[in-house]
């Protein structure tokens, strides 16, 4: 007997399905097959196609919530295949994924769920409702994307976070203590895309130069060195490039140090740096648990410029208890990084479910900080996509689901 598990492998989604099918493709279970159609009208068109025994899963966020509904509402009929949700919006409020049609939502970590999942489907079993996954574990017993399918992507190398702030969902979806791949494991990953013959080795942290830390606060520079000092050592043998602290990933402002950035300086291909301050508040700073300061902003700013960095810093507009006096604090910090060299990049507030402050009224935009933002942008100072996180933290939420503090 076979089952076949089709995930719809979207442009936004697709690395965390490469999580995914990287733990079935290890598993090797046989009578397993796996598809992944990456537009709308490919998977309704394989979902379309299959039968009870199989699934089609579809992981998405908060902002991708209506798409999502649509897809379900559209593929859910009698005899057809089991709809799977799964992702950070199934995480925080999975009775939401099941309200929308699905028959499963998985709520945490995927990895080990989807294995169980595959199991039960081969058994000729067809679970249904909840799941709430336990933890991965080590970050070494699953690759970060099927290798031996062709798929790749960045190599997820920690995961959680210990600063809980109000309103971003990785440390209640992953836990506050990180996990990080071993480096060994790392370079497993690195081999497989230089050998494929990609050339660009990027990574997925909440906090590059944290890599390491047993805490995600302190920094760990030897096991940092030995991570930089290996990948670098690797991609300059096989003629790649590595990307670390750019996109898909980030830095924390107060661990950009000397020392850090001399080891980037020495191993890293980009000269980016993307650094989260979200405000220039020191007031909201605190009640959204940032845990830097001002000072750490600026003081990451100047050092990145004198190394031959580039940063690009992130801001929040819109925070739930944001006053007038809390954007202009921003709105000079950003002035000052942008005299400093740095490049702006803006967000508008999104209420994240499973966030503290999913339930909280947000006070929007005022009419001066959208003059602000767009004379930023007039003058090539600042990009983003604040107008439409303006409109999606509009819509309604749903289900309120499980705040947490």
């Amino acid at each position: 007997m076979t089952s076949k598990l089709i995930f719809y492998y979207s442009r936004e989604n697709r690395w965390s399905v490469n999580a995914l099918a990287g733990a079935l493709a290890a598993a090797a279970l046989p009578g397993l097959k796996l598809s992944f159609p990456g537009t709308a009208e490919e998977f309704r068109r394989e979902v379309s196609a299959a039968g009870p025994r199989d699934a089609a899963a579809v992981s998405f966020f908060t902002c991708q919530r209506k798409a999502a509904a649509g897809l379900a509402a559209s593929l859910a009929r009698p005899g057809g295949p089991l709809l799977v949700a799964g992702g950070p919006h199934a995480s925080a409020l999975p009775e939401d994924a099941l309200a929308m049609g699905f028959g499963l939502a998985v709520a945490g970590e995927g990895e080990a769920a989807v294995l169980d999942l595959a199991k039960e489907l081969l058994a000729g079993r067809r679970p249904e409702g909840i799941v709430r996954a336990a933890p991965a574990g080590s970050l070494d017993d699953y690759p970060s994307f099927p290798a031996k399918l062709g798929l790749y992507g960045p190599i997820e190398i920690s995961r959680g976070c210990p600063y809980a702030c109000t309103y971003c969902q990785t440390s209640y979806l992953h836990g506050g203590r990180p996990r990080h791949r071993s480096v060994r494991s790392v370079l497993e990953h690195m081999r497989a895309i230089l050998d494929y013959g990609l050339k660009d080795v990027r990574f997925t942290t909440p906090d590059a130069f944290g890599y390491g830390s047993p805490d995600g606060r302190r920094l760990n520079l030897p096991a940092l060195t030995e991570l930089l000092e290996s990948a670098g050592a690797l991609a300059e043998k096989k003629g790649g490039r590595i990307f670390f602290g750019s996109f898909p990933s980030e830095v924390r402002p107060e661990h950009i140090t000397p020392e850090t950035l001399a080891l980037a300086a020495a191993h890293v291909s980009n000269r980016r740096l993307i650094i989260g301050a979200q405000t220039g508040s020191p007031r909201l700073l605190k009640a959204i648990r940032r845990g830097h300061t001002v000072a750490d902003v600026l003081r990451a700013c100047d050092l990145c410029r004198a190394r031959g960095f580039f940063p690009y810093v992130d801001f929040i507009f819109g925070l739930p208890g944001e006053t007038r006096a809390d954007e202009k604090a921003t709105e000079e910090l950003i002035m000052e990084l942008s005299a400093r060299g740095a490049m702006i990049h803006t967000h508008a507030f999104m209420p994240l479910p499973g966030t503290p402050l999913y339930g909280e009224k947000a006070p929007g935009l005022s009419r001066t900080a959208v003059a602000f933002l767009e004379k930023m942008e007039s003058r090539g100072k600042a990009f983003g996509k604040w107008r439409a996180q303006r409109k999606i933290a509009a819509e309604p939420r749903g289900p309120k689901g499980p705040g947490r503090a």
